[in-house]
Formats: structure tokens, C-alpha cells, sequence
């Protein structure tokens, strides 16, 4: 073999080379290879917690009231532990958390620590929510709108129906309910005392004030038509 062999044999595997590389790009596989860089997406910034404060505000006042409390315990997870005067923004967010829990009948399923998923969970979430709202009214004396709140928590507990029904009438004999919900829970009181005509009276009030008045002004006598 002579001194060419060599260099022409190199010659030769070189092109094969080449017609192999060439014939990957053909086929597609040279793109299968390539490092392509990594492309990094940014997390969402977190939700501010005056502004899940709002959301909540907003949530409990079109009745969403599982979304209402979840907004809550989202901006702050141990709200349950807060006392009332802590800060003017968790002061607020107790008495969204407070009026959603009653409003919900002591359960916001999905909500941790307020899902009330039984009878004694439920009982416990309402007599929370009725003491802080006696906390709120406490800081807050002579306000038509705490005492309006206050009854209403009261009024969904049977001991405490006498002291509920006390503050309401007096509020609406000073034409000072300003809350639809309050007017549902003193049509109700009323109702079980037999007094229809203040009953239909309440509930009328009640319509009048709320946009969503089969959710909120449900008749405590099922023969008592909404504002009849």
C-alpha cells in the first residue's frame, strides 16, 4: 500500500461523514439535538391583602359568602385568632368573616378552619361569629349598623333570640335597620312569635333593600308570600 492509500481512504470516510451529517439535517434529526435555552416563567405576584379585603367586601355583598371568607382567610390564615382593634384592616376583615359565617349558617364549606362540616363545628363558628360582632359593637357604641350586625349573629342562636329581637325592634322603631339581612332575622323572630303583621312588614323592608331578595328575605311561614 502506498503513502496515498491512507490519506484518500481518510478522504473518503471525511465525505461519508459529511453526506451523513448532511442527510440527518434532511431528516430532521439535527434539530432533535440542539440545546435550546430554558425559559423561565415569573410567578403571579401575590394579591395584596387590602385588596383580597375588597374582593371580600364585594363577594359577601352579592352573596357569595363561601368566597367571601375565603378571600378573608387568604389575606390572613389566622383570623380566628385576631382580635378585634388588632389593626383597622383585620378589624374589617373579621366583620366581613363574621357576617359571612352567619349568613352561611355557620358552615363556608372549603374554607379551612370555618367549613362547619357539623353540628357542634357549626354552633362553634356562630357563637364566634356572635362575639365578635359583640367585640365590633363594643368598640363601636350607639352604631345602628354594629347593632344591626350584632342581631342578626344573635338571632340565628336560640339563646340568644330575646336579646336580638330587643335591639332590632328598637332600631326599627327608629326606622335605623340598615342592613336587609337584619330584616330577614327580625321577620323571623317575629314570626315565631306569632306576630304576622310585623312579620310581613319586616320582610317587605327587607325586599326593598336587597337586589337578591329569594336569597336573603326567605319567609319564615311558608304561607307568607315575599312582601305580602
Amino acid at each position: 500500500m502506498t503513502l496515498k492509500t491512507p490519506i484518500l481512504l481518510a478522504s473518503v470516510l471525511g465525505a461519508l461523514a459529511l453526506a451523513t451529517s448532511s442527510d440527518a439535517r434532511a431528516c430532521g434529526y439535527f434539530d432533535y439535538r440542539q440545546i435550546r435555552p430554558v425559559v423561565h416563567v415569573p410567578k403571579p405576584a401575590p394579591i395584596a391583602a387590602n385588596v383580597r379585603i375588597a374582593n371580600a367586601e364585594q363577594r359577601l355583598d352579592e352573596e357569595h359568602l363561601t368566597a367571601a371568607g375565603a378571600e378573608v382567610v387568604l389575606a390572613f390564615p389566622s383570623i380566628r385568632h385576631v382580635a378585634v382593634g388588632a389593626s383597622p384592616l383585620e378589624t374589617r376583615a373579621l366583620h366581613i368573616l363574621s357576617l359571612a359565617v352567619v349568613r352561611g349558617e355557620g358552615s363556608l364549606r372549603g374554607v379551612a378552619g370555618f367549613a362547619g362540616t357539623g353540628a357542634t363545628e357549626r354552633a362553634a363558628n356562630l357563637e364566634w361569629a356572635a362575639s365578635t360582632l359583640r367585640a365590633l359593637d363594643v368598640a363601636r357604641p350607639n352604631d345602628p349598623v354594629t347593632q344591626a350586625d350584632l342581631a342578626e349573629a344573635l338571632a340565628a342562636r336560640p339563646q340568644h333570640e330575646d336579646e336580638s329581637l330587643a335591639i332590632l325592634a328598637d332600631l326599627a322603631g327608629r326606622d335605623l335597620v340598615g342592613s336587609a339581612h337584619a330584616y330577614a332575622a327580625l321577620a323571623r323572630l317575629q314570626a315565631s312569635r306569632g306576630d304576622m303583621d310585623a312579620t310581613r312588614a319586616a320582610l317587605a323592608r327587607c325586599e326593598r333593600m336587597t337586589r337578591s331578595p329569594t336569597v336573603v328575605c326567605r319567609a319564615p311561614d311558608g304561607r307568607l308570600a315575599f312582601g305580602g
